[in-house]
């Protein structure tokens, strides 16, 4: 194992700290190492390890009950309130197959994955019950719990445990199957942190049918006997920071940048006992890293992606190397092909559910073709310079990865946001980048002023690069890119 990630832990966290194949396994060992200690809570409720772990056995005696077998598939649609959090954890450690559905679905939507994914149930917030109204499998309340216990399923390492969206949740969306084994790694991974990792308070923010919030901000919490705060409302979560007092959040960076201009406004006392953010689902920019650290928060960037059980790197080293991805994650094997990066190991899914073709085409021998271009520095930290499904081909033949562009856009304190795309210019197509002022930065000028600056700073970035990289056109938006679910700009609707 990497000296790099078990240095990060004392000798008492890593006696604590090891490998469990499943979610049976997982729930034995939290049971186990910390009883007693506060497990979840919503503020005024309030569950120990051994009470959530009995009331987890309970809503797997309601799956019983209500004729699900292992291997079955049950969506479970709720926000993250603490029955989410328990069905979260009851449907796989029973041995069904378990898919948190995001809460903007539709009723179309809903029944038409639970047709297309053939959920045996549908557990369901009474919130959004009347969504499921065509659904035509069992229908759960997440509120329902038996007096009873049940049993836990026969789960192995190598049994599916998860089926998770990737690539949007529009009509067709793919599911990414990952097992027992998997999402264990992502949530041992996902222990590794520098500054002590037992007896935190953590909100999940994030949405629990989102990977990065469900593992690093539910699993990797429990893993280490720290103490989960629900979050239904994931911007109204932002107010709640000095109230309930998390010390350490999983965010992606658009959230960063709320919480912490808030904090700049209000002062650090806004904080609370906030000390560490782990950001990911989207490039971190290392303005956000220095004005974390100027409001006394250590800001770890990582890297993963859902078809890897998400976490695939992550760096402390943020002062060095602020703009790295940082190491790979232990029990990875990993290979650079024609730039892109391939990752093998037990985290990596199974395939996509229903779907060969699309499988096929970025599996290899056990390996994930993540689409990610990337570079390896001389110490092994890892640089994502692209996706290879964005590059901009050249009429010359050249490609160009608009990341790689975008990231000489943020490394001046003046630009929020960029995005370089083709534009045209007198009928000709060119590379062209928009660009998203920080406020604070340019207060009180102009917009031909901001104008002036932006393609004063895009000559200054084309000086430095090749001919064929060069930016022709610039454009300053006055309003905020439209954005995925995890606040990543979205691309395809940029025109």
């Amino acid at each position: 194992m990497s000296n790099y990630f078990v240095d990060m832990l004392s000798p008492e966290e890593q006696k604590v700290i090891y490998y469990v194949p499943t979610f049976a396994d997982f729930l034995r060992k939290v049971e186990k190492d910390f009883p007693d200690k506060p497990a979840t809570t919503d503020g005024s409720i309030t569950y120990s390890f051994k009470e959530l772990v009995s009331r987890v056995a309970k809503r797997r005696a309601v799956l019983a009950s209500k004729g699900v077998k292992p291997g079955d598939k049950v969506g479970v649609m709720a926000r993250n309130d603490l029955d989410a959090m328990e069905w979260f954890l009851a449907v796989p450690s029973f041995g069904a197959i378990l898919t948190m559905l995001p809460v903007q679905l539709g009723a179309e939507q809903i029944t038409g994955i639970s047709m297309k994914f053939g959920f045996s149930a549908l557990v369901i917030a009474d919130e959004f019950k009347e969504l499921a109204a065509n659904v035509s499998c069992n229908i759960i309340s997440t509120k329902e719990i038996s007096e009873e216990e049940a049993a836990y399923g026969d789960v192995k390492k190598e049994s599916v445990a998860c089926i998770y969206f990737t690539g949007g949740t529009t009509g067709a969306p793919k599911g990414v199957i990952l097992t027992h084994g998997a999402m264990m790694r992502g949530a041992l991974n996902g222990t590794y942190q520098p500054g002590g990792i037992f007896d935190h308070r953590v909100m999940v923010i994030l949405p629990m049918s989102h990977i990065f919030g469900s593992i690093m901000g539910f699993l990797s919490v429990l893993y280490t006997g720290s103490t989960v705060i629900a979050c239904t409302d994931m911007r109204a979560a932002v107010g709640q920071i000095p109230v309930l007092r998390p010390t350490f959040l999983v965010l992606v960076p658009g959230l960063v940048e709320v919480i912490l201009g808030i904090a700049k406004m209000k002062g650090k006392g806004f904080l609370g006992d906030l000390k560490k953010m782990i950001v990911g689902a989207a490039p971190v920019p290392p303005r956000l890293i220095k004005d974390a650290a100027d409001l006394g928060i250590k800001l770890f960037p990582g890297y993963g992606l859902t078809e890897g059980a998400n976490l695939t790197s992550a760096n402390i080293d943020i002062e060095r190397k602020p703009e790295s991805m940082g190491k790979i994650y232990p029990e990875q094997e990993v290979k650079v092909v024609d730039g892109e990066l391939w990752i093998k190991g037990d985290n990596v899914m199974l395939g996509y559910a229903g779907n060969p073709e699309e499988t096929a085409r970025v599996m290899e021998d056990g390996w994930l073709k993540t689409g990610d271009l990337v570079r390896f520095d001389e110490e092994g930290f890892l640089y994502i310079t692209g996706r290879i499904k964005n590059l901009i081909i050249l009429s010359n033949g050249e490609n160009v990865s608009p990341e790689e562009l975008e990231d000489n856009f943020y490394k001046d304190p003046r630009v929020k946001d960029a995005l370089v795309r083709e534009m045209q210019v007198g009928g000709n197509t060119v590379i062209g980048v928009e660009i998203l002022p920080l406020e604070p930065a340019v207060a009180g000028l102009s917009d031909e002023e901001i104008q002036a600056q932006m393609e004063k700073l895009t000559e200054d970035i084309n000086a430095k690069l090749p001919s064929y990289m060069k930016v022709a056109k610039v454009v300053v938006r006055r309003e905020d890119f439209p954005r995925t679910g995890a606040m990543k700009i979205d691309r395809n609707k940029v025109h």
